[in-house]
């Protein structure tokens, strides 16, 4: 009985990893970036109030805890569309940019990528 309820708790445990655990961690990593963008926005009198041209434009203090990778291993992308408006974009579980598997946040929300790349195709 007891190896029954391990082995199912075991098949629970790789099932929730599998599936969802990467994508978690992305969806985590990629809010974080959210407040801290707009904190160098509001902040960037320099730069009109505008998001950074990279993500290297942020001072070390403010992007230091901030992890640059996704759940599966591979670096996000970033692109600035106008002084007021980014994109942070994870390519997903297969690592392809542009397709509708990908993670992207625009402005510190989640939204549908292919959504976002019909209104900002993806030019890489």
């Amino acid at each position: 009985m007891n190896r029954i309820l391990l082995g199912v708790v075991l098949a629970i445990a790789v099932v929730t990893v599998g599936c969802g655990g990467a994508q978690v961690v992305t969806e985590k990593r990629m809010l974080e970036w959210g407040p801290i963008l707009n904190l160098y926005m509001g902040t960037n009198m320099e730069g009109g109030n505008s998001y950074p041209e990279s993500l290297d434009e942020l001072p070390p203090e403010l992007a230091a805890d901030l992890k640059r990778s996704d759940g599966w291993g591979n670096p996000f992308l970033y692109r600035l569309l106008r002084i007021d408006k980014y994109n942070l974009i994870s390519g997903g579980p297969d690592g392809e940019f542009g397709n509708s598997d990908d993670i992207v946040l625009e402005n510190g929300a989640l939204y549908d990528p292919m959504k976002i790349y019909a209104e900002n195709p993806l030019k890489l």
